[in-house]
C-alpha cells in the first residue's frame, strides 16, 4: 500500500502528490509485469523437468514458448507447449506433446492417468483408430517402413504440473514482488 500526504491548501502538495501516484503507476505496471514474467518462468522449468523425466519413446521435441498480451491493467502470460506433429500410417496426424501430457499405452499409464484426462476426453485408449492401447507394447512401423518397439509414453503431465506450481507459488512471487507496497 503506498501513502500519499498532501495539503489541500497548498498547490506544490497537490502537484506533488499526483507526481507520487504517477510513479507509483508506473511502478505497479512494472510489477505486475515483473510477477506473470516470474510465474511464467517457474511453469516452463517445471514443463520441461517433466518431459525430460518421462518415461517412453515419444520425441522430446516438445517446445515451450511464453507469449505476453498488455491490454488496459491487465497483463497476461500464457506458456504454449507445441511439437512436431507425426502422422501414423493411415495419415491421421499426432501431437507428441499431447502423449507426454496425457499418456500413450497403459504400460507407464497403468492407474497413473492424468487428473484432467476423462473431462478432456484424452487418455490411454482414445486416439481414434488406436489398436494397442491396451497391450503393454506394441510393434509399429515408421513412414520408411522400419519396424520399432513401442510401449507408450508416460503421462508427464507438463502443463497440468505447470499449473500446479504456479498456483502454489502465487502468493510467494507476489510477496517477492509487491514487498513493501
Amino acid at each position: 500500500m503506498k501513502k500519499v500526504y498532501v495539503s489541500l491548501t497548498n498547490k506544490d502538495t497537490i502537484q506533488k502528490a499526483i507526481q507520487e501516484l504517477e510513479e507509483y503507476k508506473k511502478s505497479l505496471e512494472y510489477k505486475n509485469d515483473l510477477f506473470v514474467r516470474k510465474l511464467t518462468e517457474i511453469g516452463v522449468e517445471v514443463a520441461e523437468t517433466a518431459i525430460a523425466r518421462g518415461k517412453g519413446d515419444t520425441s522430446k521435441d516438445a517446445r515451450f514458448s511464453i507469449v505476453y498480451n498488455h491490454t488496459d491493467y491487465v497483463i497476461k502470460g500464457q506458456i504454449i507447449l507445441t511439437s512436431t506433429p507425426k502422422y501414423d500410417k493411415d495419415g491421421r496426424v499426432f501431437y507428441p506433446h499431447l502423449a507426454w501430457e496425457f499418456g500413450a499405452g497403459i504400460h507407464f499409464n497403468n492407474g497413473n492417468a492424468h487428473p484432467l484426462a476423462a473431462e478432456m476426453g484424452m487418455g490411454v485408449g482414445t486416439f481414434p483408430g488406436q489398436k494397442y492401447a491396451l497391450n503393454d507394447f506394441w510393434w509399429y512401423k515408421d513412414r520408411l517402413g522400419h519396424l520399432h518397439l513401442s510401449q507408450g509414453t508416460q503421462a508427464a503431465m507438463p502443463m497440468y504440473k505447470a499449473s500446479v506450481e504456479i498456483i502454489n507459488q502465487i502468493e510467494l512471487i507476489a510477496a517477492e514482488v509487491f514487498n513493501g507496497q
